[in-house]
């Protein structure tokens, strides 16, 4: 109950607390001991008894009673007649009666005290059904807690509406913010992955073929390849006169393509013969952002069936399928993937094994990927390690089945015949065999697939053998390579996802501020705390919801049709519904933690000591 008056004496009587106001301002407030008398006595009650002069007159069936203030010297005349009394003072006093205000009580004065309010306490319980309760009703509800926010929002000024535009900025920047954050830790296996996943690589720095053979023969190994798997070949882009010099280079892993398998194809079907591949779609979506392609029109991921791929002295491969295994991987027949290896360009950078540019400059090549119009004039074709054929032009140079000084791993080759091949050409031409032990004398290290890496990886650990795990080396190294770029990508998204939400913070606290008064007053009036926190809860969801979605909105329309420019900004930012309803969330949250925390401070005191602040 709220009591306002100028009588300081009733003030201190009724109140438990008291504020002292004056020009519109608190002046003091402060806790008020009620148990007192109030001895204020009303103007419209005469109290008979303390009449300083009390006379009675009685005769003849008239009795009349006089009371006054003083004695003094009363002439009047008393006429009744009918039922009017008329009474003639002489005009020296002036007539007041009953139907006034003022009131004559046949008694003491007596000041007030605790006594009066028990004998007219009203008996709530006298007029309340049987067995009833009381039961606290909010004034908000679930049900109406948005609907009165709506209505409050709606009742602001135009300045404060104005003001919103604020919010709607913040939610767009926490979004870019979040997003940033995100996209940046959300790293995909397309931005690090560049083998086979089902690859372990093991460290062999003494070139040993004893090693390579123990490990092929571990239970749960697939196949041995010395070196790494990554390879770069040439894919024409040719479909036209005037990019018929075009071409691309793809990066690759080369695997058996025995290890397919057909559920894994999702264009196209599996290799036929031994010229023809599978090509693993993440490879295809990097050649699909390049300007070459674009340029030829290349723009569906099934148009790479049946193209081809070329591979320099090996000649041309055909792509005849297309897998989603995640991993840039090309599938190559076993009969082939030697050739490969041994002549394409690798693209290891930690000594995976000589470049094909070097072997190439030895001038030694597979006897099987001899040409077709290559004949033997002398001797025979080389069969057995390090054996060799040489141009007919070294016929007077060299003697069969004798050493030269041509070395191949170290080892001298042996002439056991010559050729021709209808032109000048000084390539001395190998077994196969030979051409990869001079792959594995070159090679640091040799790769071995396995289906269950998890399984063979501890196959490897029994035996003592040093191996590292191909995909998790590959996140390793992208993570050491990137880290630097994350860590300040990562400090900008933070400062201003920070500035954004200081931003909401002090709008929040500034438009509390301006209506502390009207806290003080509700809770002087008697309205709970939890009440106050629903009615500022419902303002705040309901600025949030009204500032946040269209803000949120128009970020992530702007977003999204900005990271189409790059593959750079599209693994720069995350731009998801997930991430704006966490953006949203997060705004919820943080507004209503920053928006009700001066709500919580100012209700920790009295209603006295809010209203009494004088720098608000």
């Amino acid at each position: 109950m709220l009591l306002v008056t100028h009588e300081r004496n009733i003030a201190e009587f009724y109140s438990d607390h008291v504020a002292e106001i004056l020009d519109g301002k608190v002046v003091k407030a402060y806790n008020n001991d009620s148990s007192k008398y109030l001895d204020f006595q009303l103007e419209n009650k005469i109290y008979l008894k303390d009449m300083a002069v009390q006379k009675s007159v009685k005769m003849d069936g008239i009795k009349a009673g006089f009371y006054s203030d003083e004695e003094r010297e009363l002439d009047i005349k008393l006429v009744i007649r009918g039922s009017n009394i008329y009474i003639d003072t002489g005009g020296t006093y002036t007539v007041i009666d009953e139907n006034t205000n003022i009131e004559m009580v046949d008694d003491h004065y007596s000041a007030l005290d605790e006594t009066f309010f028990e004998e007219n306490k009203f008996k709530y319980d006298a007029h309340l059904p049987e067995d009833f309760k009381p039961k606290y009703t909010s004034l908000y509800t679930p049900m109406n807690l948005i609907s009165k926010g709506f209505k409050s929002v709606s009742n602001f000024k135009k300045t404060k509406k104005f003001l919103l535009l604020g919010f709607v900025f913040a939610a767009m920047f926490t979004f870019l913010a979040i997003s940033n954050i995100m996209g940046i830790f959300d790293i995909d296996d397309s931005e690090f992955v560049v083998t086979n996943q089902n690859y372990i690589t093991v460290n062999n720095t003494t070139h040993s073929t004893d090693l390579m053979n123990q490990v092929a023969s571990t239970e749960g190994a697939g196949y041995v390849i010395p070196g790494d798997s990554k390879y770069s070949l040439t894919l024409p882009l040719d479909d036209f006169l005037q990019s018929s010099q075009f071409y691309t280079n793809i990066s690759v892993s080369l695997v058996r393509s025995d290890m397919i398998e057909d559920k894994d194809i999702i264009y196209g079907n599996r290799p036929q013969n031994v010229r023809e591949v599978v090509l693993d779609k993440m490879v295809i979506d990097k050649v699909l952002e390049s300007d070459e392609a674009k340029g030829v029109g290349l723009t569906k991921v099934e148009s790479f069936v049946g193209r081809r791929i070329t591979v320099p002295k090996v000649g041309d491969f055909w792509i005849s399928g297309v897998c989603d295994i995640k991993s840039p991987s090309l599938f190559a027949d076993e009969s082939m993937l030697g050739y490969i290896l041994t002549n394409a360009e690798s693209t290891s950078g930690d000594g995976g094994a000589a470049t094909s540019e070097d072997r190439q400059k030895d001038s030694t090549l597979a006897y099987g990927l001899r040409p077709d119009t290559l004949s033997i004039t002398k001797g025979r074709a080389p069969s057995s390690d390090y054996e060799a054929i040489a141009s007919e032009d070294h016929k007077y140079d060299y003697t069969l089945n004798k050493t030269i000084d041509k070395t191949v791993n170290g080892h001298k080759l042996t002439i056991v015949g010559f050729y021709k091949n209808g032109g000048q050409e000084d390539t001395y031409y190998v077994s196969d065999n030979t051409m990869l032990l001079d792959y594995i004398g070159s090679a640091k290290m040799f790769q071995v697939y396995a289906k269950d890496t998890g399984a063979f990886e501890k196959k490897l650990s029994e035996q003592g053998v040093k191996y590292s795990n191909n995909y998790d080396r590959d996140k390793e190294t992208y993570m050491k390579s990137v880290t630097k770029s994350l860590k300040s990508s990562t400090i900008v998204a933070l400062i201003l996802l920070a500035i954004s939400l200081i931003e909401m913070y002090l709008m929040l606290r500034s438009s509390f501020l301006s209506r502390i008064k009207e806290v003080g007053i509700m809770r002087a009036i008697g309205l709970k705390k939890k009440d106050i926190y629903r009615m500022f809860a419902g303002e705040i969801v309901v600025i949030t919801v009204i500032t946040s979605i269209p803000g949120i909105a128009l970020m992530y329309y702007i977003l999204k049709n900005i990271i189409k420019i790059t593959s750079y900004l599209e693994s720069m930012y995350m731009v998801t519904p997930f991430v704006a309803l966490i953006s949203f969330v997060l705004l919820i949250v943080f507004n209503l933690l920053v928006g009700l925390i001066p709500v919580f401070r100012t209700l920790r005191k009295t209603p006295a000591e809010i209203l009494a602040r004088t720098d608000i």
